[in-house]
């Protein structure tokens, strides 16, 4: 596996232009001086991308704060509010406040047990039962809308199933929060679902194990052109997909559609190394600016990289570390971007341990294209804009790649622009 290296914003040039006659038009407005090709020369404004201040003077904030919570644990109408439940309130503003206003949530903070399987996810693994499902409260129902490949529900359950009970008990009356609670238990738990399909009602007996989440599936469409589509990005993701795109090679494949959508980002580092797999030596990959080192350029050292006219499918769901491998490759003219603006999160975060064994995560730092472009708030634009509704995608995603490429207006986009 190729590493990549930190180095300042003047240690590195790169050339551009297109390999093929798909990026004629990018490689004329680079010729042309319209795209610069000297990060020397380039004048970057490193603005902040949100506020984070207040707007006004905070007079004696600290004694104020304890003045506010002695009332509240002294005044409140229920004496159920603890001094305990305040100080986590509290910590959950001061996360808000230095989030994204678009997504608020972005810092948080876990107890252990939720941790694991955020940890689990970036692994690539998860424990579970493998079924993605809807909760109608009115029936009390759960509607399987998709059932994960290899999961303990592979083969005994299907997309349209309908649970009425699980371990013999109505799901009428309880909350989202309690029906999600009976799908969470320990490596070899059982359950019971009491299912509906079509006129029949049986029983399914599952145990929860942990399994790989199919993050990476690669189709050939022809005899020319793959489909490689990116669910999350894990660990090893860049290491398989290695392996992949030596095969398609030695087959003789030309072409890539990289699909995205959908991809919410994953491991910051593994993104950066798929990147890498498509841009040779002293190409830089992307720009970061954090409070302790400042500006930061990770560049390949890629001796070999493999040569494919890509095409990538993009979404407004198309995220983070999904963002820059999208942002780098079209700012290289490596890749046509088909499809919607992305959904723009530019920032980095990292996840500390704290003393009580609980994990906080914040914002660190900023990511830059290589040519300087931020997509925090607005997204990555694409070169070929294709509007696509989420059910008509979710619908879409669900059928074969082939049939796919008979129906999905983005993928009939992006194979057209790799074959003419």
């Amino acid at each position: 596996m190729r590493f990549i290296h930190h180095l300042m914003p003047n240690s590195n040039s790169w050339s551009s232009g297109g390999r093929t006659l798909i990026f004629a038009l990018l490689a004329f407005l680079f010729l042309n001086g319209m795209i610069t090709d000297s990060p020397a020369k380039e004048k970057i404004d490193f603005k902040p991308l949100f506020p984070v201040q207040i707007d006004h003077r905070f007079i004696r904030p600290h004694e104020t704060f304890e003045e506010v919570k002695d009332l509240i644990l002294r005044h409140y109408y229920s004496a159920e509010i603890t001094e305990e439940a305040l100080y986590w309130a509290a910590i959950q503003g001061m996360l808000r406040q230095i989030s994204p206003p678009e997504n608020p949530d972005l810092a948080k903070i876990w107890l252990p047990a939720e941790y694991d399987i955020v940890h689990d996810s970036l692994k690539g693994v998860q424990v579970s039962i493998g079924i993605k499902s809807s909760f109608n409260p009115a029936d009390g129902s759960l509607t399987v809308t998709e059932v994960l490949p290899g999961s303990p529900s592979d083969a005994f359950l299907k997309p349209q199933d309908r649970i009425l009970r699980i371990d013999s008990q109505s799901l009428k009356g309880k909350s989202l929060k309690e029906v999600n609670a009976f799908l969470k238990a320990k490596v070899g738990a059982p359950i019971t679902f009491t299912v509906n399909r079509d006129i029949k009602i049986f029983e399914v007996n599952l145990q929860f194990k942990e399994f790989e989440t199919q993050n990476l599936i690669v189709t050939r469409l022809s005899e020319t052109i793959a489909l490689i589509e990116i669910k999350y990005f894990t660990a090893n993701m860049s290491k398989r997909l290695e392996e992949e795109l030596e095969e398609l090679a030695g087959e003789g494949f030309k072409g890539l559609i990289i699909d995205l959508r959908n991809n919410s980002g994953g491991v910051f580092v593994e993104s950066l190394r798929v990147v890498e797999l498509f841009l040779p030596e002293n190409r830089i990959l992307l720009r970061t600016l954090q409070r302790e080192t400042q500006m930061q350029n990770y560049t390949s050292v890629n001796p070999k990289p493999f040569k494919f006219d890509i095409a990538i499918l993009v979404n407004r769901k198309t995220a983070s570390s999904a963002e820059i491998l999208t942002s780098s490759l079209q700012d290289h003219q490596q890749a046509l971007i088909v499809g919607t603006r992305t959904f723009g999160k530019a920032v980095f975060e990292k996840t500390y341990t704290l003393k009580n064994q609980y994990r906080l995560k914040f914002i660190t730092g900023a990511m830059y294209s290589p040519k300087g472009r931020s997509w925090q708030s607005i997204g990555v634009t694409p070169d070929f804009l294709v509007e696509q509704d989420d059910n008509t995608l979710d619908i879409l995603l669900k059928m074969a790649p082939k049939e796919r490429l008979r129906k999905d207006v983005a993928m009939i986009t992006a194979y057209k622009l790799l074959v003419r």
